[in-house]
């Protein structure tokens, strides 16, 4: 069965636990992609200098969805971004702060394509975390009121990393009936949910590469661990949810890995689909 485009997610997923992943041997398994004209895309819900820092030799050529599907790159261009209005993200600013209080959030992070914006009373330790999964992140007075300091930018993503004690399933029950209907909440792993405009999924992103490049569903496969990948994994008979994840994401899935994401578990299963390919 012939392979075009490979689509991975990213934390949990193609990384290891610690972030990181095995770069000798992605040099190897790109440099095979290349020959057989396969084309990578990192899809992940952080956001586009993020994963620039992590593929920074290979960013000219792959594919990147970040914050979840709001925004594709197709090398460095901007292929396409989903705003969010801002009567939207003015409303989500209102509700959570109607539901929850300082206490309940570590960190409140608002994205355009290219930047993302925190509170200058952000702990350093939370703005460390910020950093990993943002790359390029400003502080700003009042994060509440960004919208108005900022009329004209283009904002795609509000992230929300909520406390420990805080069950991200009442989260969902809570703002499902509060939020607009042009909004979209998913869950991203660590404790985060991601607000954005509801046809911003890394499905939809996904199905305008596959439309771009002109290719059958058949003919892409896709990795993933979690809620926000299960859109990849339903659009292909060629997805594979990893060792590592949950059961009832791996139902979702037409495979399973047989190795872990500490263990490179990506690399080594596009080794073994890229033989299969001879």
């Amino acid at each position: 069965m012939s392979i075009k485009l490979i689509a991975t997610d990213m934390d949990v997923t193609f990384l290891r636990d610690d972030h990181t992943y095995n770069h000798s041997l992605f040099a190897k398994v790109f440099r095979q992609l290349e020959r057989h004209n396969i084309y990578f895309v990192a899809a992940s819900g952080s956001s586009f200098p993020r994963l620039q820092r992590e593929f920074k030799d290979y960013t000219a050529k792959m594919g990147f969805i970040s914050q979840n599907g709001s925004v594709i790159h197709l090398g460095s261009k901007l292929f396409k971004s989903f705003p969010i209005n801002q009567e939207s993200l003015a409303r989500v600013i209102h509700v959570l702060d109607r539901f929850y209080g300082p206490q309940d959030i570590n960190q409140l992070v608002i994205s355009t394509s290219e930047k993302s914006y925190v509170d200058q009373g952000m702990s350093t330790h939370d703005f460390n975390i910020v950093k990993l999964f943002y790359e390029n992140v400003e502080c700003v007075p009042d994060i509440r009121q960004i919208f108005t300091q900022r009329p004209t930018e283009d904002f795609t993503k509000i992230s929300i990393n909520f406390a420990n004690h805080i069950d991200l399933k009442k989260v969902a029950t809570t703002l499902d009936g509060y939020l607009p209907p042009s909004l979209i909440m998913e869950n991203s792993s660590f404790n985060t949910d991601l607000i954005g405009n509801a046809a911003a999924t890394k499905q939809n992103a996904l199905s305008l590469l596959q439309s771009h490049f002109n290719l059958k569903a058949n003919e892409i496969v896709t990795f993933g661990d979690n809620e926000n990948d299960l859109g990849m994994l339903a659009m292909t008979s060629q997805s594979y949810a990893m060792q590592n994840a949950q059961p009832i994401i791996q139902m979702q899935a037409a495979h399973t890995t047989t190795i872990d994401n500490n263990h490179d578990g990506v690399l080594q299963t596009i080794n073994q689909l890229i033989k299969n390919e001879r």
